[in-house]
């Protein structure tokens, strides 16, 4: 099990870094995700957890920690499932 620090081992500026509502479900990928969508005018996801068969696991949440079977669990996701950065404010 990895550990990925949200401002060191990704970017991370303090506002909101969170999956958008779309990502939740079984994507052409392999990866399937899951996740409570939060919802404020905006709808976003917070934490998740995410399968894959070859993978494994990732989960948590990307303003603070995500954990990951191996570090190439994590490059996956983190490529083809980016978190998307925005600013809470504008809620």
């Amino acid at each position: 099990m990895v550990t990925k620090k949200a401002k060191v081992d990704y970017e991370y500026d303090g506002n909101a870094l969170t999956l958008d509502k779309s990502e939740i479900g079984k994507h052409e990928d392999g990866w399937t995700i899951y996740g409570e969508v939060h919802e404020d005018y905006y709808e976003w996801v917070n934490d998740f957890v995410a399968t894959h068969p070859e993978y494994g696991y990732v989960f948590g949440d990307f303003e603070s920690e995500v954990y990951a079977t191996t570090s190439e669990a994590f490059n996956d996701f983190y490529k083809n499932h980016k978190p998307y950065a925005w600013d809470y404010m504008d809620i």
